[in-house]
Order: structure tokens, then sequence, then C-alpha cells
């Protein structure tokens, strides 16, 4: 049994004497019910009213009532207000802060007007008014001196975004945004053309649009972007459910970071226009806006968009000007601090350009040529800033392409003269991963239309033409380990081809003829080519075409490419002259049709790109050499669904043949009770037997040749 009150009272009083005289107070019995009970009275501890403005001048009691009559006028204009402002223990300054309360409010005021209307009002230059209500002010004040976030935003999963990787037919996905339509398709070759993979039947049944306007996957493949009047959705799993939306009106462009972790997003607002909300960038998994600022007067590749360039493992964001690059790290979005500690941009006078290297925190930065400062290339290591090579020269033009894995880098300087006339060209490569980072030289004396490292590989392409912009001739150089050399050297049979598209896992590429960003047209052109033997010589494995083409795409496994006639969403010139050719044609790389089909105001066709593979590098060398052994197992399951889909074309051929032959029997049975019925029958059966006809067989043979072979015994 439990013990009664006076014996709890009597143990708890056994230190504090007797305690008789406190057990005359006890009740006896064991009380009454706890519901029964009077509830306690609640006091109002809130300040609804009251206000504490903060970063008050600190000054002595000659000037108290001075400053109190300004505070004054700032503080009566919203109503009867009290006011108090302490004194320090000493009572000698003020200590910083005013107290208001107010008694009533003119002109429908309230406490939120008198708040968000006296923050940030400057007394002076150190003197900026912040302005709290008293009921928060606890709270503020007992704040942990080092931050805790709160977490206020709930995450996703994301344990299903890569089961499209382990398809059992180790099909692709293909991204098709036409007219209104938004749709994804598996590439099944047995199928012979795309199979609908998921096309917004979920938003259709509920009357909503799942894409407004235009569509992107993110660099990985684990989302699809849909932009929308107000922002950007993201779809990602096996159903393509929305998981996130992230707010951004009348948003034009986006950017993932290369890991998928922000999404930077642009309206469009130029940097005249001062909008502060111009670009906001989002914690995809939380949905958290963790920066947002106005546009940048200057992009670093020249064209509208990007503004900022992300590093390769996305811990920086680097935006540029004129004479500085600034380089934000991600974590608290400041800016990374030099040698002596300061939060500084790097100052590189004439700026043109600036990369990231694809693999590693390098930046490399082209300055142009002023006064006497020649220009310059210069690689940085960031975030320490340490400068690992740079390279001047005079007179000159240049463009930078990195390698995919960051090994080279190439520096194509076109020479002028005096009145700006090309002279040549020299491409420069840096050879980064070794010691002082050498640089080899390939001189040309063409014009060069383009430049394309191999994927992956330590190969790269140009294409050329005389002055006249005739004779066009495609190189293709190899950097071994001692000096870059030239492997193949080639005629192209058209002066339309500009560029040169190499697949994902090298060796094999496309060289097309594009239609350029400036509106000029294209003839379509295609040569499907590879590199093969150990002498690396040139194979073309098939020349075709695609009038208009705009669009070269390679799938990431290396198999198959995607060709299309694209429309830009703007209603442009070319857009209108594109419309009739607009469609797409998928390929092998060998050069072989698969598919083609025209789809009217297409506006994108892509493949979605894999993730990084997980097996190091020695482990996907060795998949390569021993190929034949891990195909065995997937060319069993193509032969068996080969034999399934001749079965299921056999069975749809006899299924047709016999309901084509039911047909006719069924019209014979009818023609034969017509003609009964009308007397045809037996018409025919007298005509016919007074005809006096027989039927006669001959049998007509003829020698065709004779072959004589003599067997030995």
């Amino acid at each position: 049994a439990m013990p009664s009150i006076q014996a709890l009272v009597a143990d708890e009083l056994e230190d504090y004497g007797n305690g008789e005289e406190l057990l005359d107070y006890v009740s006896e019995g064991e009380g009454e019910p706890f519901d029964s009970l009077e509830k306690p009275i609640v006091k109002d501890e809130s300040f609804p009213n009251a206000v504490v403005i903060c970063n008050v001048p600190i000054i002595g009691q000659n000037k108290f009532t001075k400053l109190m009559a300004v505070m004054s006028k700032l503080v009566d204009k919203f109503g009867d207000a009290e006011k108090e402002m302490p004194f320090n223990e000493e009572g000698t300054t003020t200590e910083g802060f005013l107290i208001v309360n107010y008694k009533s409010f003119k002109d429908n005021n309230t406490i939120d007007d008198v708040c968000d209307q006296l923050s940030g009002m400057s007394l002076d230059k150190s003197h900026v008014l912040k302005v709290v209500k008293m009921d928060t002010f606890d709270s503020i004040a007992n704040r942990r001196d080092e931050f805790e976030a709160v977490r206020t935003l709930s995450a996703f999963s994301r344990a299903d975004f890569r089961d499209w990787l382990s398809d059992k037919k180790c099909r692709e996905q293909i991204l098709l945004r036409y007219q209104t339509e938004t749709e994804i398709y598996w590439h099944d070759m047995m199928a012979a053309q795309p199979v609908l993979c998921y096309g917004g039947e979920r938003e259709k049944a509920a009357k909503k649009v799942w894409c407004d306007w235009r569509v992107h996957w993110s660099p990985e493949g684990s989302y699809i972007a849909t932009f929308h009047q107000q922002g950007i959705a993201l779809w990602a799993g096996p159903e393509f459910e929305k998981k996130v939306r992230l707010p951004h009106p009348d948003v034009k462009e986006i950017q993932f970071s290369p890991n998928e972790e922000y999404l930077l997003m642009w309206n469009g607002a130029l940097p005249q226009q001062n909008d502060d909300n111009a670009v906001k960038i989002y914690r995809v998994l939380t949905g958290e806006c963790v920066r947002r600022c106005r546009t940048p007067q200057v992009t670093p590749l020249g064209d509208d968009f990007p503004h900022f360039l992300w590093s390769p493992d996305a811990k920086y964001l680097a935006e540029c000007n004129d004479s500085h690059i600034t380089v934000r790290d991600t974590d608290a979005w400041d800016i990374i601090p030099n040698e002596s500690g300061k939060r500084t941009a790097m100052k590189l006078e004439a700026l043109k350009t600036f990369q990231w290297s694809p693999k590693d925190n390098v930046i490399a930065a082209w300055t142009l040529e002023k006064d006497n400062n020649p220009a310059r290339l210069v690689l940085m290591e960031i975030p320490s800033r340490k400068e690992l090579s740079k390279r001047t020269r005079t007179q000159c033009e240049a463009e930078m392409f990195w390698q995919s894995e960051g090994d080279f880098l190439c520096l194509q300087v076109t020479k002028l003269s005096k009145t700006k006339k090309r002279i040549e060209t020299n491409l420069e490569i840096f050879r980064i991963r070794e010691r002082n980072t050498p640089v080899d030289i390939v001189t040309i004396k063409d014009i060069v239309k383009g430049f394309f490292w191999e994927t992956g590989g330590n190969r790269f392409a140009t294409i050329t033409a005389d002055e006249q912009g005739h004779k066009p001739r495609l190189y293709i150089f190899v950097c071994g380990k001692e000096k870059t050399e030239k492997i193949v050297e080639f005629d192209l049979p058209s002066n339309s081809f500009n560029s040169v598209i190499w697949a994902p896992e090298g060796q094999y590429f496309v060289v097309a003829s594009v239609a350029a960003a400036t509106g000029v047209s294209s003839s379509g052109d295609l040569l499907f080519a590879g590199l093969t033997g150990r002498d690396e010589a040139l194979e073309i494995l098939h020349k075709d075409e695609h009038y208009m083409l705009t669009n070269v795409q390679w799938d990431p496994s290396s198999r198959y490419i995607i060709t299309a006639v694209t429309q830009p969403m703007q209603n442009d010139s070319l857009g209108y002259r594109s419309s009739m050719e607009a469609g797409y044609a998928i390929w092998t790389f060998q050069g072989r049709k698969l598919h083609q089909q025209q789809k009217e105001k297409l506006w994108a066709v892509d493949w979605r790109p894999h993730p990084p593979s997980l097996l190091p590098k020695q482990k996907q060398k060795h998949v390569r050499d021993n190929i034949k052994q891990y195909t065995k197992r997937y060319d069993a399951l193509d032969d068996q669904d080969k034999e399934s889909a001749r079965q299921a074309f056999r069975r749809e051929r006899e299924d047709k043949t016999n309901a084509f032959l039911a047909i006719l029997e069924r019209l014979n049975e009818v023609k034969a009770e017509r003609m009964e019925e009308t007397g045809w029958t037996e018409a025919r059966d007298e005509f016919l037997e007074g005809q006096n006809w027989a039927q006669e067989k001959e049998i007509s043979e003829q020698q065709l040749g004779v072959t004589e072979e003599l067997i030995s015994g």
C-alpha cells in the first residue's frame, strides 16, 4: 500500500526539528482528488505591446535628457508609450538600450509596425537601431554562444533514386519534351523503338501540369527538374514523384552543383536592375534557401549564363568581374581567406575568363594584354591560392580547354599580326599531373575551327580549314609520355563539318555538321568513326546525314547516339526554319539507324546521365580487359529476348494470317449462300457442262546444266 501523506511529510521533515508544528497544517486523510481541486491561477507574463530598442548610444547623465527627447520623437509617432532607459549599476552611463511599453496606438499601428519601421534606422554611422519584442527578448538573450541551427525542414529519402540503373535489360532512359508533353522512355533494342516509362499520367489524372516550360536532368541523373511559373520542382524515384519544390518566380536558368547537393536558380534579371533575389541557391535535400544575391556583372564563359562556376567537389562557388575572382566556400558561403587571413577576392587585372579543373580544386584564369603587361594564363590551387603555373603571351587570342579528367589543359593561342590578322595557332598542352607542369606545343598553320578532347583519354581532335574556309581537315593527336604526336590526318568530305563528339568511353566519335548557336542552319552531315588497333588507325564506319541537325549526344554507355533537330522555345527565325524537320533519330555507334521519328515542336531530347562509377579505375580496366567473360550472361539474356521477340512476331503474324483467312472463309460462305439463293450455282454448272472442256496434264522437262566430277577410288 502507498504511504500516507502524513508519513511522507514526516520523513521529509526529520532534518527540520521535530516538525510537529508543520504537521498541524496537513489535512487528515488522503485529501481530495486532484481532478476536483481548483486550477491554480496562471499569471500573464507576456508584454504584447512592449519592445526593446538595442544599439542606442551609451551616454552620461548630462546628455540623457537630450537623447531621450530624440528617442521619444521616434517612438511616440506610433502611439502613447512609457519609456525607460536604464543606467549601469554605478549610475554613470546608460546601458545602451531603451524599453518602450505602448499604452495605445495611433493610426491603426501595431507593435509589428514599430519593429519593422524602427529596425535598421541609423542614428549615426555606428548606431543602427535593432528593435525586438519584449516577449522574444529572453529567448534571444539566453541563446548559446555556439550557434545551433533549428531544423524546421523535412528531408526526403533517396533510397530508390538509382533503381533505374539496375534494370535487368541494362536499358538507358531518354527524356523527350515536345509540344506540351514531357515523356521519359526506355531505349529498348528488342522493341525496335523507345518504350514509354512515364508520361505524366498521374498529373494528367489529377488535372495538373507536370511541366510548364523547360525540363532538365540533374548531373548524375538522380532528379528531373521541371520549370514552373512559381519556381522549380524536382522529381525522382521509379515513379518520378515530386520530392521538393524550390520557389523562385519566373526562373529562367538553373545550375546544379556537381554532386547534386545544391541548385542555383536565376530569374533573368540584369545586373543594373539590382534585384537582390535574382540568384537563389537551394539545398536540394531540405529545400532550404542558403544564399541569394544580385546578378553579377560578368559571366566567366562569355554567354548569358552561368554567372557562377562550381568547383568539381561542390565545396566552392566562384564568380568574377573584370579584375577579380571571388571564391566562396559552400559551408558558410564566406569568401575564402588569403594568406593573412583576410577574406578578399583574388585580384587579376584585365581578366577575360576562368574555368575550374573538372577533377581538382584548381582554377585556370586567362587575362588580356593591357598597357605594358602581357596576356597570361595562371593556374591557382584553391583554397590556398597557391600559384601552380603561369604563362605569358603578347599579341594573341586564346581559349582554354580542360581534359575531362583534369590531366591536361590546352591553351589554344592564335598569334596576331599588328593589323590583327591571324598568323598561326599554337596548341599549348599543360601536363597538370607532372612536376613543374611541363608544356607541349603543337603548331597548326591553318585556321582551327574546333578543338575536342577525347573523353577520359589522352587524345584530342581538331578541325581546320584554310584562310578561305576550304580544304577541311581532321587532325587527331595523342599526348604520349614524352611528347604530343599527330596520329591521324584526314581530309573531310565537306566544309560543313564543325564538331567532333567523342563517346563517353573514348575511342569512337562522330564528326558532325551541327547548327551554330548564331542561327546558321546545318547540312546535318555525319561521319561515324573510331580509332582501332595498337597503331590507332582511323576507321570510317559510316557516312550519313540528319538534315538541319542541332544536337548530337552519346548515351552514357557509349553504345548509342541520338541526333536531333530541336527548336528553341523562343519564337526566333531558327525555330521557324527547323520546325518542319523537328524530330530525332537513334543510331548505333557504327552508324546503323535504329529508329527515327518526327516530333512537331520538339524542344529537347536527352539521355539520362549516369552517376560516376563506384568501381576503382583498376577494377574498371580489369572488366574491359575481360569483357567477354562478363558479357556471356548478358549475351544469353539478349539471345532469350531475341528469341522471345521472334516468337512474338511469329505469333502475331500467325494470328493476323488466321484472322484474314477466317474473313475469307466467311466471305466464301456468304458468296456460296447468295449464289445458291439466286440460282447462279446451278446456272454455272449447266454452262460448264455445255462447253465440253476437258482437263489435261502435260509435263515439260528441261536440262539446265551438267556438272561432271571425277571421284578417285
